[in-house]
């Protein structure tokens, strides 16, 4: 597949998954969440994805008292949608404490929506944005200076899932 090609296949994926998600508001529960991985490079599906993807969904289900709404996987990997009682800003803050329980925690993706379904991002609790992975700065700031390659990037994905 040429990588125009693998870039609009996810980019379906991730429409499909934000209608998914649009058809769960508004909803009675405080709080929704998606799990998803955050993986960088082509590679987001397979053994490696599945081990983390389950690791993370133990410990958020450990963390907060939800109920699965929906699993799915995707070209962009595994995923899953949970409502909780609990308010959206207690859930980010639960999922950002999970993302720093371990350096694998790093490639969870755990976005939080309130019962309207407007989304509790790490700026509305002043929390600082994620780190890239080779060198610590933020990750948004090296995704968009093109600082490190994609191979780069996924060597070191695979490592930090290797040690769990």
């Amino acid at each position: 597949m040429s990588s125009d090609a693998l870039r609009n296949s996810l980019l379906a994926a991730r429409d499909r998954r934000q209608e998914l998600l649009d058809a769960l508001f508004p909803t009675p529960f405080p709080a929704t969440v998606m799990l998803s991985l955050n993986l960088p490079g082509a590679e987001k599906t397979g053994a490696r994805a599945e081990r983390l993807f389950a690791w993370g969904e133990r410990a958020l289900l450990a963390a907060m008292n939800g109920s699965a709404a929906l699993r799915g996987s995707d070209l962009l990997g595994p995923f899953a949608l949970y409502r909780t009682r609990l308010l959206a800003t207690q859930v980010k803050r639960l999922g950002i404490a999970l993302e720093g329980a371990h350096p694998a925690g790093r490639l969870l993706d755990l976005d939080v929506y309130d019962h309207a379904g407007n989304q509790m991002g790490r700026a509305d609790l002043d929390v600082a944005p994620r780190s890239c992975l080779i060198c610590r700065e933020p990750a948004l700031a090296c995704i968009r200076a093109g600082r490190h390659s994609s191979d780069e990037l996924a060597r070191a994905a695979r490592a930090l899932i290797d040690a769990l």
